[in-house]
């Protein structure tokens, strides 16, 4: 896809990404800004959204684990399954030990290189940016950084498969059998949504995303 092209598609999902405040974030609360995975963040996540109930079942999204050599870029790739025609849009964050460091196409706009599996065939837009300033406590007191992902489609045309690949430096001086977990991280204002605009989907995505990681051989 041309520049020209990708930037005119993806001006809707830019204006999204500046609303997470992935860049200018004022330091709001944590309790709003931590990983589901967590007892904490997942009630954090609760209050924001309620009174919606999750649904009994939905869209999977997981991470999957890959292995590298110290010294190689790892591929992480990001996938979806039980989601065929199910979802029109996303906004959500990764995270990874800040050891690592995503290769990135675009230094100046903090653009992560990237690429879109199946999943995404039929998007009008995507965008890949690292979070370089104004980290959450969560992020620097835990050492790790994060890429915000989003895209969007003109109707439910998000399907099953691989939805977008990262690319890791791994260490030089990385040992064998070393593990780097890369996880899901909850932010106010993402988003996992459909043409109905389903918020009982959505918190069903966010409360059954399962995270990775990368293994040294």
């Amino acid at each position: 896809m041309k520049l020209s092209r990708y930037f005119s598609a993806a001006a809707a999902v830019m204006m999204m990404f500046t609303m997470t405040a992935c860049n200018d974030n004022k330091g709001g609360s944590t309790e709003e800004k931590k990983n589901y995975s967590s007892d904490a963040t997942e009630a954090a996540v609760t209050e924001a959204t309620e009174p919606v109930v999750a649904a009994k079942d939905g869209p999977r999204l997981f991470i999957n684990d890959v292995k590298a050599k110290a010294g190689e870029v790892a591929e992480v790739t990001i996938s979806i399954e039980n989601a065929e025609e199910k979802w029109n849009m996303c906004g959500f964050h990764i995270t990874y030990p800040d050891i690592l460091k995503p290769v990135v196409a675009m230094k100046e706009d903090n653009i992560v290189k990237n690429k879109l599996g199946p999943a995404s065939e039929f998007n009008n837009g995507s965008v890949a940016m690292e979070w370089v300033n104004n980290k959450t406590e969560y992020l620097t007191s835990n050492k790790l950084g994060s890429i915000f992902f989003t895209e969007i489609f003109n109707a439910n045309y998000g399907l099953d498969g691989d939805v977008v690949t990262f690319y890791f430096e791994i260490p030089d001086d990385a040992e064998s059998g070393t593990e780097y977990p890369v996880d899901f991280m909850y932010i106010e204002g993402d988003v996992f949504s459909n043409i109905e605009q389903d918020k009982s989907m959505e918190k069903y995505v966010f409360e059954n995303w399962k995270g990775g990681k990368i293994i040294v051989e």
